[in-house]
C-alpha cells in the first residue's frame, strides 16, 4: 500500500455557491491518495485526521459555530424541551436495579426534574432510602459519569468515574459505612470486584486518558488490585507481553471472570468478535504470578454467552443451530463436542444471547425476531424448563438481583407499554409491584398503535419493519412526516419494542416512527447477522432502503417528508442509504457515525473493530470496506438530503474526524439546497448529554431539524 501527499497541490475550497444557499466555512483540500491492491483511493480531507493540529481544531470550531448559529434559528425548540420535561414528570421516578446483598437493595434513581441518576441503598423493601453517591457532588461544579460494582458483603462500592464527556477515568472505592473514599486510585482504568471477594479488584488499564492516541487501546493488560495496597504493586494477571502462549492480538483485551459459585475462573480475549475465545483455570490460582490457563473455546465453537455453576459450565452457542443452543459440560473435563444440549431455538423461536443465574435457576430468553420476547427458567437441580407466564401485556424480560436468592425482577415494556418493573418469585409464581414499580400517566397513549410487518428486500428476503403512529393522525396520503431508525451491526438488536415518553413530541404531531430491523443485526439469529457483515454488508442499507420504499409506496409518508437516523455503526447504514438512494429521503441524522470505514482501523478504536468490518490489509475485506464507506461514495453534483452530522470531540469509539471528513466532503459535493451541518459536542464522548437538560436540548435540536426540513409549519425558519 502506498500513500502519497502532495503539499504543492494544497487548495483552498471556495465558499459553496451555485444551487446552495448555505455559505459553509472554507475547507481546504490536500491531494492524498492510497493504493490498495491496484485501486487508487483519493482522500482530500485526510488532513482533518491530525486532530491535535491547530488548523484542524480551528476548522472544528468554525463548523461548530456555523452549525450552532443555524440550529439556533429553528423555532420551536423550547416548546419541544418543555414537552419533554412534561412527559418526564408524568412518571414518579426512574430506577436502575443493581444488586441485593443480604436484605439491602442497591440501585440508581432519578426523580422528575433531577439531572442525573444517583446511587442509593435501602435495607429491605420498606427500609429507609440512603443516598450513597451523587455524581454532581463528587467534585464541586462538575458532573461525573459512573458505573458501580459491589464487594461480596456489600461494605464497599467500586466506582468507575470519569468526568462527563471524557469517557476514560479512574477507579475509586467508597466505604459504605463511613461514606468516605479509600486512598486507592487506579488511573485511566475500568474494572469490578472479583465476584465473591471483599478486596480483590480485576481491571483493565489503557495507556493513558488520551482518547485521540491511536495506540491507547492496544495491548491493554488485565490487572489485579487488592484494596489497601499500592497500585504500583498490582499484579498483571494477563497481557500479550506476559502471556505470549495465549497469542493475544494487540486489538484484543484480556479479562478474567471470577464466579463465586464455581471453583473455576475464565479468561476471555475480547473485542467486537461475537464468538468468544475462552480459557479456564482454578480460581485458587488467581494471585499466582503465572496462572495455568487451559483452552476452553475457540471462535469456531461460536460461543456467545457463558456462565459457571459449581463445576458445570453452561454455554450459548450458534454452532449447529443459528437460532442458538444452550449446552452444558463439566469444567473438570470440558468437551463441547459431547456437551449436553439443554434447549435450542427453532423456526418459530430463537434463543437470545443472554444468560444469567439466580440461586436455583438459569434465566434465558426466547424471541420472534427480537420483537416478541418471553423469558425462560431452567431449574438447576431438576433440569426442568418452564416459560415465565405473568398477566402483563408487552414483552417480558426477567433478571435476578443475587445468586444467593430466587428473587427476580420482571421488566415489562413494548411499543405502547411504558417500561415498568415488578418483583417475581419463581417458586410461588407470585407477581407483585415490588420496590422498583413506578406510577405514570401519559396522555393520548390509547391512540398510539403499531404494526409489525415484513417486507421484501432487494433480493426477496423478508425484513422486519416496525411502524408506530397515532391512529387519529395518520392520513395514508403521503402527507405525514416519517422518521425511521436502524442499526444493523455486531449481531445486535438496538430497537426491541419500547415506549419512549419523549417520542410523544413527534407522535402527537402526526409523525410516523419506523424501525428497520436490517441484516447485520441479530433479529433472526446468527445467519441474519452474517448476512450483513463485511462482504455482505450492503444488505444492511439495501434492507433499510427497501423499508423506506415500502413506507413511501404505501403512503405512510413521502420522500420530501422522510427523515432517518442511526448512531455509531449505524452511521454506515445511514451514510450508504443516502449515498445510494439520495432521492428517497429529505433529512438524515447520522449520530457519531462510522462514515469513513476505510480509515476506521487507523483510529484508536479501529483495530478492535476489524473482526466486524474488516481490514484494508486483506483484498477481499478492503473491497468490502470501500463498499461500506459513505465518504468515498459521496459524488460531486448529486442532490443529497439535508444532514445533521453529529460528533463528540472526545469520542474514543468513533474518532471525531470520521464524521467530520464526511461532513466536509458532503458540503463540497452536495448540489441541492439542503443544508449539511456538523454538530460538535465538546463536552461529549461517544454519546452526548450527561444531564437530562443536556439530553433534552440535544433531542430538541435533532427533532427541530427533522421537522424543519420535512415541512412542519411550526418549525420553519423565517
Amino acid at each position: 500500500m502506498k500513500s502519497t501527499i502532495l503539499p504543492a497541490c494544497l487548495l483552498m475550497a471556495t465558499m459553496v455557491q451555485a444551487q446552495q444557499s448555505f455559505q459553509y466555512p472554507a475547507t481546504k483540500t490536500v491531494d492524498v491518495s492510497d493504493n490498495y491492491f491496484d485501486t487508487v483511493i483519493n482522500d482530500p480531507y485526510r488532513w482533518l485526521e491530525n486532530i491535535k493540529d491547530s488548523s484542524v481544531t480551528q476548522w472544528f470550531r468554525a463548523q461548530a459555530d456555523f452549525t450552532n448559529r443555524h440550529l439556533a434559528s429553528i423555532p420551536g425548540q423550547q416548546t419541544l424541551i418543555s414537552e419533554l420535561k412534561q412527559y418526564e414528570a408524568m412518571r414518579s421516578a426512574e430506577y436502575i436495579p443493581m444488586v441485593k446483598i443480604d436484605k439491602r437493595y442497591f440501585y440508581e434513581k432519578r426523580l422528575p426534574g433531577e439531572q442525573v441518576f444517583r446511587l442509593y441503598y435501602r435495607d429491605g423493601e420498606m427500609g429507609k432510602e440512603t443516598l450513597l453517591f451523587d455524581p454532581q457532588k463528587y467534585i464541586s461544579g462538575k458532573t461525573y459519569e459512573y458505573s458501580a460494582d459491589f464487594n461480596n458483603d456489600g461494605s464497599r462500592v467500586l466506582l468507575n468515574l470519569s468526568e462527563a464527556g471524557s469517557e476514560l477515568g479512574d477507579i475509586r472505592i467508597l466505604d459504605i459505612a463511613t461514606g468516605k473514599f479509600l486512598p486507592d486510585i487506579i488511573p485511566h482504568s475500568n474494572g469490578d470486584f472479583a465476584e465473591g471477594s471483599n478486596t480483590d479488584i480485576i481491571y483493565t488499564q489503557p495507556k493513558s486518558y488520551d482518547t485521540h492516541d491511536p495506540e491507547n487501546l492496544l495491548n491493554v493488560p488485565c490487572k489485579l488490585h487488592v484494596t489497601g495496597t499500592p497500585v504500583t504493586k498490582d499484579l498483571v494477571l494477563v497481557s500479550s507481553k506476559k502471556n505470549p502462549e495465549l497469542h493475544i492480538l494487540p486489538n484484543e483485551t484480556p479479562y478474567v471472570i471470577v464466579s463465586k459459585s464455581s471453583p473455576y475462573m475464565l479468561l476471555g480475549k475480547f473485542n467486537v468478535e461475537r464468538n468468544q475465545t475462552l480459557y479456564y483455570a482454578l480460581k485458587s490460582e488467581l494471585k499466582n504470578n503465572n496462572i495455568h490457563w487451559k483452552p476452553l473455546t475457540t471462535k469456531e465453537d461460536e460461543v456467545r454467552g457463558v456462565t459457571a455453576r459449581g463445576k458445570d459450565l453452561y454455554l450459548l452457542t450458534t454452532k449447529g443451530n443459528p437460532k442458538f443452543r444452550l449446552i452444558k459440560t463439566s469444567l473438570d473435563n470440558p468437551n463441547l463436542h459431547t456437551a449436553q444440549t439443554i434447549i435450542e431455538g427453532n423456526d418459530e423461536w430463537q434463543l437470545s444471547p443472554a444468560l444469567s443465574q439466580i440461586k436455583d435457576y438459569l434465566i434465558l430468553r426466547k424471541s420472534k425476531n427480537e420483537l416478541i420476547v418471553k423469558s425462560i427458567l431452567y431449574e438447576l437441580s431438576t433440569g426442568k424448563i418452564t416459560e415465565l407466564k405473568v398477566p402483563l401485556e408487552g414483552n417480558i424480560y426477567a433478571g435476578g438481583l443475587s445468586k444467593e436468592s430466587n428473587e427476580m425482577m420482571i421488566f415489562n415494556l413494548g411499543w405502547t407499554v411504558p417500561y415498568n418493573m415488578y418483583s417475581y418469585d419463581p417458586q410461588t409464581q407470585k407477581l407483585s409491584d415490588g420496590i422498583f414499580y413506578t406510577k405514570f400517566h401519559y396522555p393520548n397513549i390509547e391512540n398510539i398503535v403499531y404494526e409489525e410487518i415484513e417486507i421484501p428486500s432487494h433480493d426477496g428476503v423478508l425484513v422486519p419493519l416496525s411502524i408506530v403512529y397515532d391512529k387519529t393522525k395518520l392520513k395514508k396520503d403521503g402527507s405525514n412526516i416519517a422518521f425511521m431508525e436502524g442499526y444493523g451491526s455486531y449481531g445486535a438488536n438496538s430497537y426491541s419494542p419500547f415506549f419512549d415518553p419523549g417520542s410523544l413530541t413527534l407522535l402527537n404531531r402526526g409523525v410516523v416512527l419506523a424501525y428497520a430491523h436490517v441484516r447485520g443485526g441479530g433479529e433472526k439469529g446468527n445467519s441474519w447477522y452474517l448476512a450483513g457483515k463485511k462482504t455482505t454488508k450492503p444488505n444492511t442499507w439495501k434492507d433499510f432502503n427497501a423499508c423506506a420504499e415500502y413506507l413511501v409506496k404505501n403512503k405512510y409518508t413521502s420522500s420530501d417528508k422522510f427523515g432517518i437516523s442511526g448512531a455509531s455503526a449505524g452511521g454506515i447504514l445511514i451514510g450508504r442509504a443516502i449515498t445510494e438512494r439520495p432521492d428517497l429521503y429529505k433529512a438524515a441524522i447520522p449520530k457519531v457515525g462510522c462514515l469513513n470505514a476505510l480509515r476506521m482501523e487507523f483510529s484508536p478504536n479501529g483495530p478492535g473493530n476489524i473482526p466486524e468490518f474488516g481490514t484494508v490489509k486483506d483484498e477481499t475485506e478492503f473491497k468490502a470496506l470501500l463498499e461500506m464507506d459513505a465518504y468515498q461514495h459521496t459524488l460531486k453534483g448529486v442532490k443529497y438530503p439535508a444532514q445533521l452530522i453529529t460528533t463528540g470531540f472526545n469520542d474514543p469509539r468513533v474518532e471525531s474526524y470520521i464524521p467530520a471528513k464526511f461532513a466536509a466532503k458532503m458540503q463540497a459535493d452536495n448540489a441541492s439546497e439542503n443544508p449539511v451541518f456538523l454538530y460538535v459536542d465538546y463536552k461529549a464522548g461517544h454519546f452526548g448529554g450527561s444531564t437530562i437538560e443536556e439530553q433534552f436540548a440535544q433531542i430538541a435540536k435533532e427533532y427541530a431539524f427533522l421537522l424543519w426540513q420535512c415541512g412542519d409549519p411550526e418549525f420553519q425558519v423565517k
